[in-house]
């Protein structure tokens, strides 16, 4: 198993299609900051408050770190290279190995984010005249971000094991949780936040706006719909490698 996971964290440092995921790790808080919301509320918060509101964005840092999960699957389905890894680890040696490889690079990966965005956020309320000040409510941002981005990478992994398709396994690691799921809290905030990017967004900022869950129901929700798919996934690679 040791040699599986180091095998993947090395796939996953190689290739120039690699750069695509680091942007990607970028772009995804960039995708959901709202300046002038975030700006108006800075300018009447005080410092503590000021910079959980920056940093909030850091709360979608698992959809970033679900398409890394899906694509440490879906990479071999398209290079047609797949059935030699499972004829020299196995089945269960690649499951899992993929799995735990991806959520260590989408970790690591979101620690280096955290210290970017930070960064920014600190020249951000330098400007307003404010300091960035680290908060019990900051450095739990910053846990639930992490803790999200585990489950978001286990997460991804089984949707690339389910679907094997590269483009329908970005498609639903990405769009559905930045474009569907947005939309859903709009119009049905009740029942959206217990979605499964909703519920991986909670863990970091719980109860947002009255809008998601707190932090138990939503760290209880957010591990069923991780148990659920890594059992699905489990269950359909079994069958089609039997």
């Amino acid at each position: 198993m040791i040699t599986a996971i180091r095998s993947e964290l090395l796939r996953s440092v190689s290739g120039l299609s690699l750069w695509a995921v680091y942007l990607l790790t970028i772009m995804v808080p960039v995708a959901v900051f709202s300046p002038n919301d975030s700006l108006a509320v800075i300018d009447e918060a005080d410092p503590g408050m000021a910079t959980a509101r920056l940093l909030a964005p850091l709360a979608w840092s698992f959809v970033y770190a679900g398409f890394i999960g899906a694509y440490a699957v879906t990479r071999e389905y398209y290079y047609d290279s797949m059935d030699r890894t499972l004829v020299e680890l196995g089945f269960l040696r690649a499951f899992w190995g993929k799995l735990i490889a991806g959520s260590i690079m989408a970790m690591v990966l979101a620690i280096c984010m955290f210290c970017i965005w930070t960064i920014v956020a600190f020249f951000i309320l330098n400007q307003h005249g404010l300091p960035l000040t680290l908060t019990a409510e900051v450095w739990r941002i910053y846990g639930g971000a992490l803790l999200g981005v585990f489950l978001g990478a286990i997460i991804g992994g089984a949707i690339g094991w389910i679907t094997r398709n590269y483009y329908l396994g970005a498609i639903i690691v990405l769009a559905f949780p930045l474009a569907i799921e947005f939309a859903w809290l709009g119009s049905s905030p009740g029942v959206a936040k217990f979605s499964l990017g909703l519920s991986l967004a909670a863990l970091s900022v719980p109860g947002f706006k009255n809008e998601l869950l707190e932090m138990a129901p939503a760290m209880g929700i957010a591990c069923v719909w991780a148990a659920g798919l890594v059992v699905l996934a489990w269950f359909l690679g079994r069958r089609r490698v039997s």
